[in-house]
């Protein structure tokens, strides 16, 4: 019997969870039925893990406004490889990965809707024409994921999925991977901080979304209370040199230390004291499930998604992520008590068990599956 062929596409290959969830199947996919091919315009940790799993790697650039150049090279891929499934992930590669489909109704088309993120837009404009745009390409999609059953009913509010054919698949980790290490003293050192210091921690994009500002916002008055407290902010991003000149503008550089994009996370959970999280809005951020999996004390913004995965004040402190001083009590509460922090990260160590990366898998594969036989 011949393998399935599956296309992974995706605009970025950087550290992301839906890049995540692409390298969950590689590692996990059953070699014997499936053959996985990956496609990004992004040379990041994705493509790393493609050629350290043997995999096939294509670099395609994939622009937000189509060119129809970089379609044809998507076309000549296909024409090439002829694969049976191209799965798509966010915006952008849906946009491309579905226009595939109308031109080849024969591929089975499998979209993954990570957040739903163009609602957030300031601009009427902006959010009605990406909507306009996910609308018009429901009719080439075969099957669409939802990592959450609250982005499942937003979507089917703004009809860009089909109601018979969507799933819900909860986004797994490797669990056993992120369980808390011991303390990685020599990066300790690099980051310029000692075992006396108090740590809080982020992993995320530097994007509007996410929220750094707060916490920087929150570190000024934190660090004044407590001499000893760091904030160490892990990513890259747009909104990265803003951020670092409004900490130098607000005389933190003492205290907020900016690592950079990283791809040993798992070194820095092992630093942190405390996980922090204000986004503005999420799909089902991997950064959470791992933290959970490191037994971290976690402080997150309290919405849907995230209350799919954690419950306030067992597994996690919830806040309004506009409300700088809702962090603040969050955090002095978890410095000023051991006791709740160790509880609040055996509580989301164990909420995080049924999300494993394996299970994941098999939920992917079965969907492939079924998609094929529909």
């Amino acid at each position: 019997m011949d393998k399935i062929k599956v296309l992974e596409l995706i605009s970025s290959g950087g550290y992301a969870s839906p890049c995540s969830q692409i390298i969950s199947i590689l590692k996990n996919v059953d070699r014997d039925k499936f053959h996985i091919s990956v496609a990004s315009s992004g040379r990041g940790i994705l493509e790393k893990e493609v050629e350290r799993e043997g995999d096939a790697f294509y670099s395609l650039e994939l622009p937000k406004i189509l060119r129809t150049r970089f379609l044809k090279h998507l076309k000549a891929l296909y024409i090439r490889e002829r694969f049976d499934i191209i799965h798509s992930y966010e915006s952008v590669g849906g946009f491309y990965g579905r226009l595939l489909k109308k031109h080849f109704p024969e591929i089975k088309s499998i979209h993954n809707i990570h957040g739903i993120k163009y609602l957030n837009k300031e601009r009427f404009f902006d959010r009605n024409i990406s909507k306009s745009i996910e609308q018009y390409l429901v009719q080439f999609t075969d099957m669409t994921i939802c990592e959450t059953m609250h982005d499942m009913k937003v979507a089917f509010e703004n009809r860009i999925a089909n109601p018979q054919k969507t799933v819900v698949v909860h986004n797994g980790i490797d669990i056993a991977k992120f369980s808390r290490s011991s303390t990685n003293f020599g990066l300790l050192k690099d980051l310029g901080l000692s075992p006396d210091n108090f740590i809080v921690g982020n992993v995320s994009t530097f994007d509007f979304q996410k929220n750094q500002k707060l916490i920087i916002q929150a570190s000024y008055y934190l660090s004044k209370k407590y001499p000893n407290m760091r904030f160490v902010l892990v990513g890259d991003g747009k909104y990265l040199k803003q951020m670092k000149n409004y900490a130098r503008d607000s005389h933190l550089e003492d205290v907020v230390i900016f690592a950079g994009a990283r791809e040993n996370v798992v070194d820095f959970y092992s630093l942190f004291d405390v996980f922090v999280l204000p986004s503005f809005w999420e799909g089902m951020p991997n950064v959470l499930l791992e933290a959970m999996a490191a037994k971290l004390p976690i402080v997150c913004s309290n919405l849907p998604n995230h209350l799919e995965i954690i419950q306030n004040n067992i597994s996690a402190f919830t806040i309004n992520p506009y409300e700088m001083d809702d962090l603040y009590q969050r955090i002095k509460v978890l410095y000023e008590n051991q006791d709740i922090r160790k509880k609040l990260g055996e509580n989301a160590c164990e909420a995080v068990q049924k999300y494993n990366e394996s299970d994941f898998t098999d939920k992917i594969e079965k969907i492939y599956r079924e998609v094929l036989e529909s």
